[in-house]
């Protein structure tokens, strides 16, 4: 025995079996704290792709900090799956990273974690897509090589404290898409790694993403309209009227949906599919107050020029019904708290990013409509709110405090991914969900920037990237 040798004992030499088992240059060298958060399962080998392919990544602050580049694939293990993107919805909320318009959020910083600035990284933007899965990690059990999938904008494990009580719209895993959550999936050619936004990017030939994030779905549709029905705007409009997770919408409901982008116009036809029978959509904007009445508004409101939204609201509340007979279940506009107004609203107008080219609303900020949202709402109703504002809310103390009034911060409308994008995807493939009027830009890859400029300056609708 060479005396200079150190002696393994036993519990070192499991240890190294462990670390062999592992595989990856990533495992061997010990796992980042973030990949032992999101990889505390994905301890299989890796799967060797080192594939090239094309993806538009973000880094840097202002304009052109997006530019189209060829990258190299990362080896994949445990739960990752690589997906080819078919399209991409290109949503109103990433157009500020994608085109430079804001600083990008600060480092968050944790104990024995410096923190990152999301903008000093290479990063792939987009809010996930649809493809066909190409490879999977030796630890994926919900697809397989060659499926369709929807690469969900909101995770489902299906095994976390939220989702084991029904509320998969806020899976603890959605809590892990900080700057210092994200993991490498492919270099540049200098061999810069590079990151995708939540995990899941869009942007590119490929995303890679987990498997908490993926939904097979089973359809023949076009792209296009797949890309539509499983896009982060269809799913969160079509839950917030159709998923049931807060509450369930009633028959002959009136709902009010307060912006009429992609998100508000799907409410709309969740509002439709669901058997609302007084649908009002409220927009500035002719051309979406036009859309959202072929595709199942009953009223639609300019609040430009509209002297009381709330008002008006309540009155089309009261249209063909018994007025105030409460014997006769009637209900009037009049009392301490009305009883007039709409028993559902979804809130979906936001923060305008930039100054719009078509009509802008009253409040940029996004605060006042989501104030009226609440106000319009009756007695023993529900309000959804989904837009990403930045302010404080002001209300009346006794309609918020005794008002009877239901408020619902809809993450991803209440959408539980794994349960209501394959009903989504139906509805769609059915023609009840009306993809085309939503739809109204399809740029290719390299035509991306140009559309995301429209969508940023709302002369579009909805931008559907294909691949």
């Amino acid at each position: 025995m060479n005396p200079r040798k150190p002696k393994l004992s036993r519990r070192r030499i499991l240890q190294r079996g462990a670390a062999a088992s592992i595989g990856g240059a990533a495992w061997l060298a010990g796992a980042s704290p973030a990949e032992a958060a999101l990889g505390q399962q994905s301890r299989a080998p890796a799967v060797v792709t080192a594939r090239r392919f094309r993806g538009w990544v973000a880094r840097g602050d202002g304009s052109g900090r997006t530019t189209l580049q060829e990258l190299t694939l990362k080896p994949i293990s445990g739960r990752q799956v690589v997906v080819r993107t078919e399209a991409t919805n290109l949503c109103y909320s990433n157009a500020g990273a994608v085109l430079g318009l804001t600083g990008g959020p600060p480092p968050i910083t944790t104990p024995g974690r410096p923190g990152r600035r999301m903008n000093d990284m290479a990063v792939i933007q987009g809010h996930g897509g649809v493809g066909i899965v190409e490879a999977v990690g030796p630890e994926v059990r919900r697809v397989q090589v060659g499926d369709r999938v929807c690469v969900s904008g909101t995770p489902q494990c299906g095994s976390c404290y939220q989702c084991l009580r029904g509320r998969a719209d806020v899976c603890n895993f959605l809590s892990r898409i900080g700057a210092d959550d994200l993991i490498p999936v492919a270099e540049m050619r200098d061999g810069t790694p590079v990151f995708e936004n939540s995990h899941i990017g869009g942007l590119a030939d490929l995303m890679v993403t987990f498997e908490e994030w993926v939904v097979p779905v089973f359809s023949k549709a076009t792209p296009v309209d797949l890309g539509m029905a499983c896009s982060c705007v269809a799913v969160a409009g079509l839950a917030a009227t159709t998923a049931g997770t807060f509450a369930a919408l009633p028959p002959a409901a009136t709902v009010a949906v307060v912006g009429c982008g992609p998100l508000g116009l799907s409410a709309v036809q969740g509002a439709r599919i669901a058997g609302a029978t007084r649908i009002v959509g409220i927009d500035p904007v002719r051309a979406r107050r036009d859309v959202a009445l072929r595709v199942g508004a009953t009223h639609v409101i300019d609040p430009n020029t509209e002297k009381d939204v709330i008002e008006r609201v309540r009155a089309i509340s009261l249209e063909d019904g018994p007025g105030n007979r409460y014997w006769a279940g009637g209900r009037d506009n009049g009392g301490r708290r009305s009883a007039s107004g709409a028993d559902w609203v979804v809130e979906a107008a936001g923060l305008e990013q930039v100054k719009p080219k078509v009509e802008s609303g009253p409040d940029p900020s996004g605060i006042l409509p989501m104030q009226q949202a609440y106000q319009m709402c009756a007695t023993g109703g529900h309000v959804i709110t989904t837009s990403l504002v930045r302010g404080q809310l002001t209300l009346p103390t006794s309609l918020f405090s005794i008002g009877g009034i239901s408020h619902h911060g809809g993450q991803a409308g209440g959408a539980n991914p794994l349960r209501d994008i394959p009903r989504f995807v139906e509805m769609a493939d059915k023609g009840l969900f009306k993809t085309k009027e939503l739809a109204t830009r399809v740029p290719r890859l390299n035509e991306m920037l140009d559309a995301y400029e429209e969508v940023a300056y709302r002369t579009t609708i909805t931008a559907i990237m294909v691949i």
